[in-house]
């Protein structure tokens, strides 16, 4: 039987300094205790100018890497989980494979929103579990990056009309090294769904492909149809139950009552959201994270993020449960064991 799939490492990195809601208020038109009130956020980090998404992976990647032993040159693949690609094309994947000095081998992005490092982590698995080349490098096993980031902060309505999503959404990225071995954080039951009848219950509409022949006009703009919209109570109790339904199959998948978790952290626009989903499972609040209260929201790296921040609570066979729900709609889960 060949090794456990794992991770080997984790990275994560916040660009700048913490934006207070008091901050980010005076821009909105919004008191800091108001802001805290209706978001649950304390804090968000946004990137400077100039930065997109594999610029804010490339330290995590690069320390990744490092903690893993592994040449960025001997990489079998690479996988960027994001919603804010640098531009419209090529990937993510691609910019980052030349800043950190990869090979030439295969770079794509996943775009599946909050759940993007769950939907990465599964490409990346079954990569590692294919028979024959794709599974076993000319030096050894394959090694697979899987850096999750986004850049919202350049693309919100910083004035009275982003007072709802602004404040919500924020910048960071996550990198983790996945491959076999028989140490590191083994990779349990993982399964992910998208609901694509509530895509536009959660989007970014403009630009736009459709729109000919121009992907944005000057009525969208004056509109606000090219920030991000969510239609958040109709999504509440959705969001709500799924999280419930994915987060069960995957325990009893693993065999794992919400009693045996050591961490649980579940990722979603709405804090409150996320927290009810795993009360309504048993999970208890003293080992519950919840990552947009903690840095905003940052869809694919969120939860990756909140896993670096939450490591050094964990020891061995430490039993994890990641899950999240996003625009798509998207969401997922996946049972960790740490080594």
């Amino acid at each position: 039987m060949p090794p456990d799939i794992r991770l080997l490492a984790l990275e994560g990195d916040l660009p700048g300094e913490p934006i207070s809601n008091e901050t980010i208020g005076s821009l909105v038109g919004a008191s800091g205790e108001d802001l805290l009130a209706s978001t649950g956020i304390r804090i968000r980090h946004h990137a400077s100018d100039g930065q997109g998404p594999s610029d804010l992976a490339r330290e995590a990647s690069e320390r990744a890497l490092g903690v893993a032993g592994v040449d960025p040159a001997d990489l079998s693949m690479l996988v960027f989980a994001t919603a804010t690609p640098d531009v419209t094309f090529p990937g993510s994947a691609c910019f980052l494979q030349e800043k950190i000095g990869a090979g030439t081998v295969g770079a794509v992005d996943v775009r599946a929103q909050s759940a993007g490092f769950i939907a990465g982590l599964d490409l990346a698995s079954a990569f590692c579990s294919a028979p024959g080349p794709a599974a076993e490098g000319p030096d050894g096993p394959s090694r697979i990056l899987l850096a999750a980031g986004e850049v919202f902060s350049s693309g919100l309505d910083l004035g009275p009309g982003g007072r709802s999503m602004s404040p919500r959404l924020a910048d960071g990225a996550a990198a983790v090294v996945v491959g076999q071995g028989e140490t590191g954080v083994r990779i349990g039951p993982l399964c992910w769904y998208t609901d694509g009848s509530l895509a536009d219950r959660f989007w970014c509409e403009f630009p736009a492909s459709r729109r000919y022949p121009l992907r944005i006009r000057p009525e969208d703009l004056e509109q606000g149809r090219h920030y991000p919209a969510a239609d958040l109570p109709a999504l509440a109790p959705i969001v709500r139950q799924r999280l419930v339904e994915v987060g069960r199959q995957v325990l009893d998948a693993a065999g794992w009552g919400p009693e045996d978790l050591a961490l649980a952290i579940f990722d979603y626009v709405e804090p409150d959201i996320a927290r009810a989903a795993a009360n309504d499972l048993g999970i208890g609040a003293d080992v519950l994270d919840v990552p947009t209260e903690s840095f905003g929201h940052v869809m694919a790296a969120g939860l990756p993020l909140q896993l670096a921040l939450g490591r050094d609570r964990l020891g061995p066979g430490g039993k994890v449960l990641l899950a999240a729900a996003g625009p798509g709609l998207a969401w997922g889960a996946v049972g960790l064991e740490w080594g």
